[in-house]
């Protein structure tokens, strides 16, 4: 379902067109191997992700990026998860998300990360502050352990920090922070705590999550706090409690065709809560535009909750009207084949 959005962006967008990004043909070894004075540069994608597609679309392809790299970087794009190499760099990476964007030097040191889509502005700070190697980690790391470590500081160094996945230096300079709260404002105290309730469940500790939530019940992370419980609860396999922290979500957010959308999906893999499930999935389509990219992906949703009823024939013709929407997209194609085979043997044993 990813590759509905990355079809259409290619649509929006013109994707088409060949990238003109000086892409190099080097392996990250090879790019080693150089000792050059240009930074690496590492863009972790996959073309079925649509911030992927939407960062090589917007800003890669413009002129002035195009010109910063050709003089200043080794650029190599690697797959992160259709490629078994590029899975295996991007977890040594202590990589999560993506796009996922690294910049080293030519010996190999970690000079900066991003991750997520980033606008051309927004882009061509980020590469002068890594050519100029300021307020990137590599340069506020090593202030941090010259003994530098005033709150501006440990403010960036620590968002930083979290992103590389480092939680042993995390840890430290989030403890600093709480230790000293009256020098740091609101935001990133919740930051704070926020990262301590993710580190708690990690160690399967909830409890922290469940105050952070307590506390913070008007934050912006509210949505990835309730949804880092349910994954939680189902790692666990605690379904009980995974079901009632996706509704306490739907509670919060009763009218994001998103979160409908995934606890619906979530009911058709539990094979439970169906009727309810088809009302929140009901509801998705009525708040969703037809327009909107992930209305075919929502319709499909539909159709797997009516085949998990065994309501075949409804299950058919939604899944034909995601079919008239993306006819080239084998998924749904290959779910309409399953319904009519699920009817097919439904009929047969009732003969």
């Amino acid at each position: 379902m990813k590759k509905i959005f990355a079809l259409i962006l290619l649509v929006l967008f013109g994707c088409n067109q060949k990238s003109q990004f000086p892409w190099s043909e080097y392996s990250l070894s090879e790019a080693l191997a150089l000792n050059s004075d240009r930074i690496i540069f590492l863009d972790f994608y996959n073309d079925n992700w649509g911030g992927c597609v939407r960062l090589e679309v917007e800003t890669l392809n413009d002129d002035r990026v195009i010109e910063f790299a050709k003089k200043h970087l080794i650029s190599i794009k690697i797959d992160a998860w259709d490629n078994a190499q590029g899975t295996e760099l991007f977890d040594q990476y202590d990589g999560v998300y993506i796009p996922l964007l690294i910049f080293l030097d030519g010996s190999g040191r970690e000079i900066e990360r991003i991750i997520g889509y980033k606008n051309v502005e927004d882009f061509l700070d980020i590469l002068n502050n890594v050519l100029n190697n300021t307020d990137t980690f590599m340069s506020l790391f090593e202030k941090y352990e010259n003994g530098e470590k005033n709150y501006d500081l440990i403010d960036k160094l620590s968002y930083k920090s979290e992103m590389k996945q480092n939680d042993s230096l995390s840890t430290e300079l989030y403890s600093i922070i709480l230790n000293q709260q009256s020098e740091y404002d609101s935001s990133t105290i919740e930051r704070a705590d926020f990262y301590f309730a993710k580190l708690a469940l990690k160690n399967e500790d909830t409890s922290k999550m469940n105050t952070f939530i307590d506390l913070y019940e008007n934050s912006d992370r509210i949505g990835d706090a309730y949804r880092r419980l349910a994954y939680h609860y189902k790692a666990i396999k605690d379904t009980l409690l995974e079901i009632n922290t996706l509704k306490k979500t739907i509670d919060l957010f009763p009218d994001s065709p998103s979160v409908l959308n995934s606890y619906a999906w979530r009911m058709t893999e539990l094979n439970t809560e169906l009727k309810d499930a088809l009302e929140k999935i009901d509801k998705a389509i009525m708040l969703t535009d037809k327009e909107n990219s992930s209305y075919p992906r929502i319709l499909d949703t539909k159709a797997e909750v009516l085949w998990r009823m065994d309501l075949f024939d409804e299950a058919i013709k939604v899944i034909d009207e995601a079919i008239s929407i993306d006819n080239e997209y084998q998924y749904y194609k290959d779910q309409k084949t399953k319904f009519k085979q699920s009817k097919s043997k439904i009929d047969t044993d009732s003969i």
